[in-house]
C-alpha cells in the first residue's frame, strides 16, 4: 500500500473525533485543530504521518465523511446534547418509531448484552468519556501507524466507541457510532483514493453523479453440508472444527482479497455465515482483481473439496448521489436506488451459482476419483485418501478430514495463523495454512486470528465464534438424568433456528420511516455488525452452565446440541433476549429434535432442520418442538406450555406415586382422541382416580384445570399433551 493511501486512511479513521475529545475534555466547540493537537500529544507517531498533499486528502476525507453518513452534517448540530447516549439502532427500524437509549459501555471479554433503555435511565458524565479517551490515549502510545497495525486500531475503536454516538443531537444520525462511522469514511476515502489513481483528480469536481464505488460480495456456497453431512464413530468431534474452519476461510477470503487490492477492513462491511460486502473503487484493477481472485479461490476449492464448496463473488457500480439524500430529489427516489445497488450484487451472485463451471473444469471434474476403489470414511471424498492410525485403528481419511482432525484438539485455542509457503497445516486458500499459534514456527505467519477477545492487548485480526462447549457430545445423553435420582430420559437434543426474513429486513428493514431516509450504508453495517456479534459472542451467556455444544452460530442462524432439557432452556432464553434486544421488531423460528446418542449427525440435522422449516411455515415466530405436530407459536409454547401447563403438572404429579405415570399416559390417549364419549370417558376415569387419591383437594384442583384444557379446544389440548410428554421425559428412569 502506497504510504499517501496509507495516512489518508489513518486521517480519515481520526476525522470525527473532535467531539469525542470535546466531550472529554468538556469544550463548548471543537476544530481540526483540536483534533491535531490531542493526537499530537498522546500519539508520538502520528508525525509519521504525511500531510503534504492536505488540500487534496481533506477533500476527500470530506467526500468520505459525506458517503459514510448519507447527510450534510452541520458541526452546531454536532454540538448540542454533548452527554446523550446513543439511540438503539432498532428505534427506526421497521414501521414502529421508538424510543431507545444504549448505555455508554466498553466492549471486554466478559460483556453481557447491553439493554436498551429510555434516555432518563442512562447518565452520561464527562469522565466516562474521558475514561474512553484514556484508554485510546495509552494504545496510541504504542501504534506504529503501519499497514500492520491498522488490525490493532480497528478493533480497539470497535472495543472503545461502539457506544459512542457522532452526533447525539442530531436525530436522524443518533443511532451512528463513532466506530462504524469512522471504519466507513476511512473505506471511502481509501476508495476514493483508487479512483483519482486511475482517472485523475479531476473527477472530484463530478464527483457525485460518477459512478465511483462498489459495492462488491461473495457468498460461499456449501456450508450446512460440509458441515453436517458427514459420518462415522469421529464425526462428531469433527462437527466444531469444520464450522470455525469456515469462520475462518470466510475472514481469510476478506483478508486476502483486500491485500490483493492494497486495502485494510475499513472497506469491509460485513462479514459472517459465509457472506461479506465491501466498498470498492469501480477501477479496471478493481474489477480485474476480483475476478483473478475469484477464479484462483474456487480452483483452490475444486482442487480440495470438489464441488462441495464455492464462491461467488458479485458486484455493482454506484455513484454518490445515489446513496446520499442531500442529492437526491426525494427520499423514495434515494431509497430505491440504495435497494438496486444490492439487489443488483445479489442477482450477479445467483446466476454465478446456476453455472458454476466451464466445460475445462467439469473435464478436470470428471477425471477425478477414477482410480480409486476407497473413500474418506468421514466426507466419502475419493481425493487425496491416506490412511492413518490413531485410537488404535486405521482410518482412510482424505487430507482435509485428517487436518481437521488434527485441528480439533486445538479448537479452544484464541489464537490461530495464516501461513504462506508450507504444506504442513489445514489448507485454507491457494498456498495458505491454518496453523494453532504454536504450530509449526518456521512457517511464514501471513496473519494472525484472535477469537473471542476484546482485550486490547492482543495483536491480530480480532473474530468471534458462538464456540460455547460444556462436555464432548457423546456425553450429553446421559447428562439428560439427573444424576442423584436417576430420573430423565436418556436423550439429547439439536436445536437449529434462524432469524425470521432477515434478507428482507436488510434490504429495506430501514425504509418504513420517513420515506426511507434511515437507509444508509451505516446503518446496515451496523445493523449487520450487532446481529453477528449477538449470534457469535454474546450468546455464550444463553448457553453458560448448560449442558450443551454451539456447533455452529453464523449471521443469523444456530445450531446446537447437548442434554435435551438444556437445549429447551437455551432455545427460550435465547429467543427472549433477541425479542427484547430488538424491541420487538425480528422474530425467531426453531426446531428442536430429540435423538439416542448414536444417532448420525447428518439425520438429526436434517431431522431438525425439517423441524425448523415447519416452524417457519407457522407464519413464523413458531417453535417445532420434537415433531412437526408440536408447532406452536413462540409466545404460546413459553407461557401457555413452559411456564404455564408445565408447571401445573409437575406442581400435581411430584406427590404422586407410579400410578400416576399410568395415569399420564391415559390422559394423553384421551387428548389425542377428542370426541363427545371420550369426555364422559374422562369424566368417569378422573372420579375413579379421585376417589383414592390421598389429597382430594389437590386432585380435584387438577381435575378441573384438566377439564378446562380438555374442552377449551384442539390448540389447548395440543398444549396439553406436549406438556404432558415434557413432564415424563422429565420423570421417565431409563
Amino acid at each position: 500500500m502506497k504510504k499517501e493511501k496509507l495516512d489518508l486512511i489513518y486521517q480519515a479513521l481520526f476525522y470525527n473525533f473532535g467531539s469525542l475529545i470535546a466531550r472529554a475534555e468538556n469544550k463548548e466547540d471543537y476544530s481540526e485543530e483540536l483534533v491535531k493537537n490531542w493526537l499530537e500529544q498522546n500519539a508520538p507517531h502520528w508525525s509519521d504521518i504525511d500531510s503534504q498533499q492536505k488540500e487534496r486528502s481533506e477533500k476527500i476525507i470530506l467526500l468520505a465523511n459525506q458517503m459514510a453518513s448519507g447527510l450534510d452534517l452541520d458541526a452546531s448540530e454536532v454540538l448540542s446534547d454533548h452527554f446523550k447516549p446513543l439511540a438503539d439502532i432498532f428505534n427506526v427500524f421497521k414501521e414502529k418509531r421508538s424510543y431507545l437509549y444504549k448505555p455508554l459501555t466498553l466492549l471486554e471479554d466478559e460483556q453481557r448484552l447491553p439493554e436498551s433503555a429510555d434516555l432518563g435511565g442512562l447518565p452520561i458524565t464527562q469522565q466516562d468519556y474521558k475514561r474512553i479517551l484514556d484508554k485510546l490515549a495509552a494504545i496510541l502510545k504504542e501504534h506504529s501507524f503501519s499497514v500492520e497495525s491498522i488490525p490493532n486500531l480497528l478493533h480497539a475503536l470497535e472495543a472503545l466507541c461502539s457506544f459512542v454516538p457522532v452526533s447525539p443531537g442530531l436525530e436522524d444520525f443518533a443511532d451512528i457510532n463513532v466506530s462504524q462511522h469512522s471504519l466507513l469514511t476511512a473505506g471511502f476515502a481509501a476508495a476514493i483514493w483508487d479512483y483519482l489513481e486511475e482517472h485523475g483528480d479531476d473527477w472530484l469536481d463530478a464527483f457525485s453523479q460518477e459512478k465511483v464505488f462498489l459495492l462488491a460480495s461473495f457468498d460461499v456456497s456449501g456450508i450446512q453440508d460440509f458441515i453436517y453431512n458427514i459420518s462415522s464413530g469421529g464425526a462428531a468431534k469433527q462437527l466444531k472444527a469444520r464450522s470455525l474452519y469456515l469462520d475462518l476461510m470466510s475472514e481469510h477470503i476478506v483478508d486476502s482479497l483486500l491485500e490483493k487490492l492494497e486495502l485494510s477492513r475499513t472497506n469491509l462491511l460485513y462479514v459472517g455465515g459465509g457472506h461479506a460486502y465491501f466498498i470498492l473503487a469501480n477501477t479496471e484493477k478493481t474489477t480485474a482483481l476480483l475476478k483473478e481472485f475469484e477464479a484462483s479461490f474456487n480452483q483452490f476449492l475444486l482442487e480440495n473439496f470438489q464441488t462441495g464448496l464455492y464462491v461467488a463473488f458479485g458486484w455493482t457500480a454506484f455513484a454518490a448521489g445515489e446513496i446520499t439524500r442531500q442529492v437526491q430529489s426525494t427520499s423514495i427516489a434515494s431509497l430505491a436506488a440504495y435497494r438496486t445497488i444490492y439487489q443488483k450484487t445479489s442477482r450477479m451472485i445467483s446466476d454465478k451459482k446456476l453455472s458454476r463451471y466451464d466445460a475445462e473444469t467439469l473435464k478436470f471434474l470428471n477425471k477425478g476419483g477414477n482410480n480409486s476403489e476407497r473413500e474418506c470414511e468421514i466426507c466419502h471424498s475419493v481425493e487425496k485418501l491416506t490412511k492413518q492410525v490413531y485410537e488404535d485403528e486405521e482410518h482412510s481419511l482424505c487430507h482435509i478430514c485428517d487436518e481437521l482432525r488434527k485441528f480439533s484438539k486445538r479448537i479452544s485455542d484464541d489464537t490461530f495463523r495464516v501461513c504462506r509457503g508450507g504444506a504442513a497445516g489445514l489448507p485454507i486458500g491457494p498456498d495458505a495454512v491454518l496453523v494453532t499459534a504454536e504450530g509449526d514456527q518456521a512457517l511464514q505467519t501471513d496473519r494472525f486470528y484472535v477469537k473471542n477477545k476484546w482485550s486490547l492487548d492482543q495483536s491480530g485480526t480480532h473474530i468471534f465464534a458462538g464456540d460455547y462447549r460444556y462436555a464432548e457430545i457423546h456425553e450429553y445423553a446421559d447428562m439428560a438424568q439427573d444424576k442423584d435420582t436417576g430420573l430423565g430420559i436418556r436423550r439429547l437434543a439439536v436445536v437449529r433456528l434462524d432469524v425470521d426474513d432477515l434478507g428482507a429486513a436488510f434490504m429495506a428493514g430501514f425504509s418504513h420511516q420517513k420515506d426511507g431516509i434511515y437507509s444508509s450504508l451505516s446503518r446496515s453495517a451496523i445493523f449487520s455488525r450487532n446481529m453477528s456479534l449477538f449470534f457469535k459472542f454474546y450468546i455464550q451467556q444463553f448457553a453458560d452452565g448448560k449442558k450443551m455444544t454451539i456447533i455452529y452460530a453464523g449471521g443469523d442462524d444456530v445450531f446446537a446440541i447437548g442434554a435435551w432439557k438444556d437445549v429447551i432452556d437455551f432455545t427460550v432464553e435465547l429467543r427472549q433476549a433477541f425479542l427484547k434486544w430488538s424491541d420487538g421488531k425480528l422474530t425467531l423460528s426453531a426446531g428442536i429434535g430429540l435423538f439416542a446418542d448414536k444417532t448420525p449427525i447428518s439425520l438429526m440435522a436434517s431431522y431438525t432442520g425439517d423441524l425448523e422449516e415447519a416452524a417457519k411455515a407457522n407464519d413464523k415466530d413458531s417453535l417445532s418442538l420434537f415433531e412437526e405436530k408440536f408447532t406452536f407459536k413462540f409466545d404460546d409454547f413459553i407461557t401457555e406450555i413452559y411456564q404455564g401447563k408445565l408447571i401445573n403438572i409437575r406442581s400435581f404429579f411430584k406427590s404422586q406415586d407410579e400410578r400416576g405415570k399410568v395415569f399420564i399416559y391415559r390422559l394423553i390417549e384421551l387428548l389425542r382422541d377428542y370426541t363427545k364419549i371420550n369426555v364422559a370417558r374422562l369424566a368417569y376415569y378422573l372420579a375413579r382416580l379421585e376417589n383414592s387419591s390421598k389429597d382430594k383437594e389437590a386432585f380435584r384442583e387438577f381435575k378441573n384445570l384438566f377439564f378446562s384444557w380438555y374442552n377449551a379446544g384442539a390448540k389447548e389440548r395440543k398444549e396439553a399433551e406436549a406438556a404432558l410428554l415434557l413432564y415424563l421425559y422429565e420423570t421417565r428412569k431409563d
